[in-house]
């Protein structure tokens, strides 16, 4: 039982992935399944820098738009073979994070890296548009094939689901680990108190750089497996509205969880679709529910997990009290009788 309760995350988010998996013999819900699992892919990225660093992130979709178009370019101008670009574009993903960390991180606060990273996306989409020669600017490129291995052929929707699904595993083992070891308690030192890490000795520039290239690495990666999905690429895909998107995926999920960040990236790209049926109301209803979500669980979802209904039950009221200012004025109540007292 007490080994249960431990992995319940783990546990939980493995029933996650069987329900997509499940899903996947149907070539509606398949598609969706393959869009949320790559999405998983860039959001764990943003969970390593936003939620164990502690440095807002606003640029992820221009680290999957070089991931994608690097991969890209190598196949249809090159002819590198799909499995070989994989980590050429998350070099060049992640060698664009580092260049753009090295000004940037030495600046307290996560509002400048939030500024940079926004305008970075929007520097991108234009370089994307401009640069002909190389993308083909507002033409795109098309023609993207599906990997192969031997003869195993990831062309159908369902087999390219199942690699998806591999790529998020691997990728939440490796981060996983990253942040079980030194790094990830330097991380978390970094996002509690950068002062206080810095008194004891951590290089905070240093290990919020790390943090920023493994992001921008995870999101080039993500990218590269968008190529072959979608087929064609084109700048307008990697503009800085997507990031939202992300970022949203990651805090509604649970920006300090890896396994949160899977949640929010499944549910809402899920969450659209299913409520497709209300046409105008749809996008209403979805802000409604990231509102609400936002509102009473701050941790994300995950904060949900491991908790009896009863535990629940008061965490929302407390989130309401806190919401409605009741806290505060029995608070004050309290400061006001202990003084009468006196």
């Amino acid at each position: 039982m007490d080994t249960i309760k431990k992995f319940r995350k783990q546990i939980l988010l493995i029933i996650l992935l069987a329900l997509v998996i499940y899903l996947s013999f149907d070539s509606y819900f398949v598609f969706i399944g393959i869009n949320s699992l790559i999405n998983a892919i860039a959001v764990m990225g943003i969970v390593i820098i936003s939620g164990y660093a502690k440095q807002l992130h606003l640029g992820q979709a221009a680290f999957q738009g070089l991931g994608a178009y690097t991969s890209a370019i190598l196949m249809t101008k090159l002819g590198i073979n799909f499995w070989v670009t994989i980590p050429l574009a998350m070099i060049v993903a992640g060698l664009f994070g580092w260049i753009l960390s090295i000004p940037t991180l030495k600046l307290k606060g996560g509002s400048y890296l939030a500024l940079v990273t926004q305008t970075f996306g929007e520097i991108i989409y234009v370089l994307l548009l401009n640069m002909e020669w190389l993308t083909n600017g507002s033409f795109g490129i098309s023609g993207i094939s599906a990997p192969t291995i031997g003869p195993i052929d990831f062309t159908d929707l369902q087999s390219y689901f199942f690699l998806c699904l591999f790529f998020v595993i691997v990728v939440y083992i490796a981060l996983k680990r990253i942040v079980k070891v030194k790094f990830g308690r330097f991380f978390i030192s970094i996002r509690e108190s950068e002062e206080a890490a810095q008194s004891i000795g951590v290089n905070t520039r240093k290990y919020k750089m790390i943090a920023f290239v493994i992001a921008t690495s995870v999101g080039g990666l993500a990218g590269v497996l968008y190529g072959p999905f979608i087929g064609y690429l084109s700048p307008e895909q990697f503009r800085w509205s997507p990031s939202l998107t992300l970022v949203s995926m990651a805090i509604v999920g649970g920006l300090y969880s890896l396994e949160g960040g899977i949640i929010g990236s499944v549910l809402l790209t899920f969450l659209p679709e299913l409520l497709r049926s209300t046409d105008q109301l749809r996008m209403i209803l979805y802000g409604v529910i990231v509102i609400l979500t936002l509102a009473f669980l701050p941790d994300g979802l995950v904060s949900l997990f491991g908790k009896k209904p009863g535990e629940i039950r008061k965490m929302l009221a407390d989130q309401w009290d806190m919401l409605s200012d009741k806290t505060i004025r029995r608070k004050k109540k309290k400061v006001k009788a202990a003084r009468a007292a006196k």
